[in-house]
């Protein structure tokens, strides 16, 4: 096997372990990571031609690497999260500030029209609207979730198939959509052998999700590399957007909500703790960022 045809393996495998995180991650978007890696093309045009040979090639190393990402970082994120969910939040959005400059990289040059800045506002108003409607309407997302009526199977459907987006869309985030419908913790409680084994109905919640996400990835996936081939500015201003507001609503929901309004006696030292993290969120993403800049210059 040729060198730069291990590297490309490797950097595949390395992509999918952040994808993998960024199902459970806070706010961290895996295209976003791909758009770092300079891979985020490369990845919208093998989903979009998933049977071609070389779109499996990469493919493949791809979804190891998120089998090992997701698994690994479940339990890792899960206990954090008893810890300090301000803390790990602030962190993560930390991370997407710091990949913002990746993005902003997509647009360096082009000629800005008017149109433009209406995808931005769009972009960033989607994601606020979602979080404001579920803190207001304050749905009990936890009992549909453990005892699901019968349409909420479809809605799941629905969810795996807007999850899909997250990892094809820059700026959107799984955990920042589940967050904003009050489903992220009561998804990630339910993610233990004790819960999945003595209720059969979160496992089928599951397989609806799984099976919208599958039907997503292959079909918004060619939507995604026909707009980047026809209309690749204007797709970045909304991506620019979505990443603007998915960050807002990382603070802005109906989980996090609930924490403000009950604040723990030690909220001050967990906002102090944050907003150290959020510095390092942003620096070590920044500094991933040229790095990948550099090798790029070298090649």
């Amino acid at each position: 096997m040729e060198i730069s045809q291990r590297n490309d393996y490797f950097r595949s495998c390395l992509l999918g372990i952040f994808i993998g995180l960024a199902v459970i991650i806070p706010g961290f978007s895996g295209a976003q990571i791909a758009i770092i890696f300079k891979l985020y093309d490369k990845l919208m045009a093998s989903l979009a031609h998933i049977f071609n040979k070389k779109s499996i090639l990469f493919l493949l190393p791809l979804a190891i690497g998120g089998v090992i990402g997701f698994v690994g970082g479940l339990f890792t994120i899960k206990y954090l999260i008893t810890i300090s969910t301000i803390a790990v939040v602030c962190f993560f959005a930390g991370l997407m500030v710091g990949g913002m400059p990746s993005v902003f990289d997509e647009i360096k040059g082009t000629k800005f029209k008017n149109i433009y800045f209406v995808n931005a506002i769009i972009g960033l108003l989607i994601p606020i609207i979602v979080s404001v409607l579920a803190i207001y309407l304050d749905v009990d997302m936890s009992n549909l979730v453990l005892n699901p009526p019968t349409y909420f199977y479809f809605v799941a459907i629905l969810i795996g198939f807007v999850l899909s987006l997250t990892q094809l869309i820059p700026g959107l985030s799984a955990t920042s959509i589940l967050l904003s419908l009050g489903l992220y913790t009561v998804l990630m409680n339910s993610l233990s052998f004790d819960v999945l084994f003595s209720n059969y109905k979160i496992v089928l919640i599951f397989v609806m999700m799984v099976i919208g996400v599958v039907i997503g990835l292959l079909t918004i996936s060619k939507l995604i590399n026909n707009l980047l081939n026809k209309y690749k500015t204007g797709f970045y201003y909304l991506i620019i957007g979505l990443c603007f507001g998915s960050i807002f609503v990382m603070f802005y929901n109906p989980e996090m909500y609930h924490i403000y309004n009950n604040m723990p006696q030690s909220f001050n030292i967990e906002l102090i703790v944050g907003a150290v993290l959020f510095i390092v969120g942003i620096l070590l993403v920044y500094f991933v960022y040229h790095y990948t800049k550099k090798k790029e210059k070298k090649a």
